[in-house]
């Protein structure tokens, strides 16, 4: 009976680690929680989207939080607008992403 795994309380929160050649790889790892959490941005608001002296603002700030990079390059091209990208790479972010996204969107309405 001492073998048997204890059951009782929340599931484990499932781990992940950097690769080897992230920096933060002997002591850092991402977790993903097994019960929900509400995230809080620190730092400048999300812009609004309808407007356009936010537009690009607005475009990088999803790009940063929804869209997976390693590099600037992976988020937008050399001479390329973040507008642009966001519309190039907007098939990478999921549905439940988007629904998000327009959560952000109401808090300016």
């Amino acid at each position: 009976m001492k073998d048997k795994i204890n059951e009782k309380g929340r599931p484990r929160n499932q781990r992940y680690p950097f690769q080897k050649q992230h920096p933060q790889t002997t002591t850092h790892l991402l977790m993903e929680y097994s019960e929900h959490h509400v995230p809080i941005l620190y730092g400048p608001q999300i812009p609004r989207r309808d407007r356009d002296d936010t537009r690009e603002r607005y475009s990088r700030a999803l790009l940063k939080l929804f869209v997976p990079w390693r590099t600037v390059t992976d988020l937008c091209d050399i001479n390329q607008t973040w507008d642009d990208a966001l519309k190039s790479r907007q098939n990478r972010i999921s549905i439940r992403s988007w629904k998000i996204i327009e959560n952000i969107q109401l808090l300016h309405e």
